[in-house]
């Protein structure tokens, strides 16, 4: 889903997640709160991108919880738009997928955070 969102093309990226697809920002991230499905995303995004002046990812290994679900460590190196604070941290990306769609989308301010989430997740369902 990152990779599609990333190249820019967003015919998949409506393709790839479900319409009822749950999109959440953790207390602690500037874009706190739950959205959904495409439109959410998009807005989610928005508000998390407006944030930056300048932003670069870097993906750590994925790690497999259960069947459907995996946590992505993200190295986040960027500057904030209007504070130009520098920041260098480690987040917590935590994506489920059935049936080939992204059904859920959860930021973490930790990736310990994002896998305890996805430990609750598998468990519970």
């Amino acid at each position: 889903m990152l990779g599609v969102y990333l190249s820019g093309d967003q015919e998949a990226l409506r393709e790839i997640i479900d319409p009822s697809a749950e999109i959440y920002g953790a207390p602690g991230l500037i874009n706190s709160g739950t959205y959904f499905g495409y439109d959410g995303f998009q807005e989610w995004i928005r508000e998390w991108e407006e944030a930056w002046d300048s932003v670069d990812y870097d993906l750590q290994e994925m790690v497999q919880v259960g069947d459907s679900i995996v946590v992505v460590p993200a190295h986040i190196v960027g500057r904030g738009a209007g504070s130009g604070v520098e920041t260098d941290s480690l987040f917590g990306w935590l994506f489920e997928f059935r049936n080939g769609r992204a059904t859920r989308f959860h930021a973490y301010v930790s990736p310990d955070e994002a896998l305890e989430a996805a430990k609750r997740l598998t468990e519970s369902g």
